[in-house]
């Protein structure tokens, strides 16, 4: 099976940004984001919620060992309510434009900063995602790529307090990183005689890493499984150096990919999932709700209950 990874660098980027976003939000679980001190929490004023949300974009850790000189810039950002565009993949974003990739903007590895002010969060449901997606109408570099920017409980307290939702860190995945992960998969999944570059993203496939607490600084976890009732799914666990496959999250990592079974109409899941700590593991963790789209990758953190 092709190696894909060295063991070591796979998932430091993604801990390192989630471990700084979620300040005052450890429940939230793959959402980052963090509430600010609003001096005793008084619902707001009636009206449209309206809230700044703001965070950074970088490079998936995958595609950060994968393609490592791949070209980020000519990124668009946004925030969107994943129910509406479930419903309706080009709709409008509650917020969204270029991604400033100037040197004046970025701290290296840490990504480029973004931010809207004014997000309608009044209607949110499902929780809020973020967006990176590349501008070029050809040559593609960059898959569409979704991250978790707060669950619903979490965007409901937003709700109540308009404070802005801050440190929100999205990922983008490659084109390349997508071809590599679809030909391992393709390794795994015998049975899946479609696998081939490019198929993940026409299927909507998920990046998933399983983490100890934010607070204990969110460190992958090894020989956890994650598991969902939708049987439209095949869950990977890739071992150590994406060599081979497990049957749970491995170390250094702690991740697993999510790939739809082929259908003639690949159609949007979204599915709650369930995190079972590795044995002896007294810990515990939320159940999510999250999933992707047909032409996307979405990214997600599960992080262990305060």
């Amino acid at each position: 099976m092709m190696r894909l990874i060295c063991a070591m660098g796979l998932s430091g980027a993604l801990i390192v940004s989630a471990c700084s976003s979620s300040s005052g939000n450890k429940n939230d679980s793959g959402a980052g984001g963090s509430m600010a001190n609003d001096g005793g929490g008084d619902a707001a004023d009636a009206g449209p919620a309206l809230v700044t949300v703001s965070g950074t974009a970088a490079p998936h850790p995958l595609t950060k060992a994968l393609d490592p000189t791949n070209d980020f810039t000519m990124i668009n950002v946004a925030v969107v309510d994943p129910a509406i565009v479930i419903a309706n993949p080009t709709a409008a974003p509650l917020q969204g434009g270029p991604l400033d990739t100037s040197a004046g903007n970025c701290m290296g590895a840490n990504g480029c900063l973004w931010s809207f002010d004014n997000v309608n969060i009044s209607s949110i449901s499902l929780g809020l995602v973020g967006i990176l997606d590349d501008a070029r109408t050809s040559g593609r570099l960059w898959v569409k790529t979704g991250t978790g920017a707060g669950s619903a409980a979490t965007i409901n307290m937003f709700k109540m307090t308009r404070a802005p939702i801050t440190n929100v860190p999205l990922f983008a995945v490659s084109t390349a990183t997508e071809a590599k992960l679809a030909m391992f998969a393709a390794g795994v999944l015998t049975t899946d005689t479609t696998l081939m570059p490019g198929a993940l993203t026409a299927r909507g496939f998920m990046i998933g890493t399983v983490v100890s607490k934010l607070s204990e600084g969110a460190k992958p976890i090894a020989g956890a499984t994650v598991t969902t009732g939708d049987t439209r799914v095949n869950i990977i666990y890739p071992n150590a150096d994406f060599s081979g496959v497990g049957q749970s999250t491995a170390a250094p990592h702690g991740s697993f990919l999510v790939v739809p079974k082929p259908v003639a109409t690949q159609t949007a899941i979204v599915a709650t999932w369930t995190v079972t700590p590795p044995s002896g593991d007294t810990r515990t963790w939320p159940m999510l709700t999250a999933g992707s789209t047909p032409g996307t990758a979405f990214v997600i953190l599960f992080a262990a209950n305060e």
